[in-house]
């Protein structure tokens, strides 16, 4: 593999912004990809902005998208088409890049050019095939900011928690409580456990103490099944090239959520939503609602019928029968990725998000800042 020391993705931004949406959008989420310390990633959104003008089909198909490219992160399921494909082992080279992952010494762009046009033109039906599935990041360790959050909601209570996912995928989230989570200096869940999440923390502690769960449920439009080779490699599919300890955390995930599988249930997530939380709830335990990268994907209309759900129940809550939102999405310009966590308990602070946190989109760390005391 043909390497380049020197090549730097972000020197040829200047000469692609203005050749389509398309284009366009590879590129940002490239430069997105470098800040968060992915440069090969990086380097193969910006080899697609170049080659993909030579697919006519498939430049044709995200060119004329009808909806937001951000939005329907179509650059993530082009990307992960490309990884499908290298997966698959029908394209012996690209499988080598992915496998290798060089994350300093970069491919030469020449040879990534004529890499991925490959991929484009001679496997365009595979790559067709993953446009039209959405995406499915599914990160366990996002979940790390969850169990932080659930150790601060119950420093002063101690309440077990009923936790309901939005946008839950394959539902590897939800089996959380398996997981060994170390957050700051706290240690939570199977200590065991073949998923340990150890994100790299910075600023304050968390709240010590154990946590209890009631129950775990969620809810996505098109649930992945982990008892699908096929709903696999999907979930496979999504992983920066390189990752492997990524990679290998999701396997063990996979391995268990087979041995536990998780409760997710296809739908619309605001009707879902609406419905779980009028259901009765038990007197000391917090009903927490948690979504992590999802909200970007979901229309504007769906996001006001999940706020409204959860104000209709916040005002329901008290005391005795809390209820909170921690939400694990980009800040409002889209600079940073912030864990929010709002409650509803009959305090002064009832529905006003508080950022606990700014945090890397795929968990690998966390800035915290905590939330201030009840007064």
């Amino acid at each position: 593999m043909p390497l380049s020391v020197l090549f730097d993705p972000r020197d040829v931004d200047a000469q692609l912004l203005g050749c389509g949406r398309a284009t366009a959008q590879l590129v940002v989420e490239a430069d997105k990809a470098l800040a968060f310390g992915k440069p090969l990633a990086a380097a193969i959104m910006h080899s697609l902005a170049r080659v993909l003008p030579s697919a006519p089909m498939l430049h044709a198909r995200i060119e004329t998208w009808p909806g937001d490219l951000a939005a329907d992160g179509v650059v993530f399921r082009l990307c992960a088409g490309l990884h499908g494909l290298a997966l698959s082992g029908r394209m012996p080279d690209l499988t080598l890049l992915y496998l290798a992952g060089h994350n300093r010494n970069l491919p030469a762009p020449e040879w990534l050019d004529g890499l991925v046009q490959t991929a484009l033109t001679a496997h365009c039906d595979v790559i067709t095939q993953a446009l039209s599935h959405p995406t499915q990041t599914n990160e366990v360790a996002r979940v790390a900011g969850l169990v932080a959050a659930l150790l601060e909601l119950g420093r002063e209570d101690g309440f077990a928690s009923e936790v309901l996912e939005l946008g839950a995928s394959a539902g590897l989230n939800l089996n959380f409580p398996r997981y060994c989570t170390q957050v700051g200096s706290a240690i939570v869940g199977a200590k065991a456990s073949g998923v340990m999440l150890r994100p790299t923390w910075h600023g304050g502690d968390v709240a010590s103490g154990p946590i209890t769960i009631a129950r775990t449920a969620g809810v996505d439009l098109h649930p992945l099944d982990v008892g699908r080779a096929a709903d696999c490699q999907q979930l496979k599919a999504y992983i920066w090239p390189g990752e492997h300890r990524r990679s290998a955390r999701l396997d063990a995930a996979i391995a268990l959520a087979r041995r536990y599988p998780p409760a997710v249930e296809a739908g619309q997530a605001s009707s879902w939503l609406g419905q779980a939380l009028a259901k009765p709830q038990p007197a000391g335990v917090r009903r927490v609602v948690f979504h992590s990268m999802v909200i970007q994907y979901v229309a504007a209309a769906e996001r006001a019928e999940i706020d409204a759900a959860l104000a209709a129940a916040g005002a329901r809550a008290g005391r005795e029968r809390p209820l909170a939102r921690v939400a694990m999405e980009w800040s409002a310009d889209r600079s940073r990725v912030e864990l929010r966590i709002t409650r509803w308990d009959g305090a002064a602070h009832d529905g006003v998000p508080v950022v606990a946190a700014v945090c890397h989109p795929y968990g690998e760390w966390f800035d915290w800042l905590g939330l201030p005391p009840t007064p």
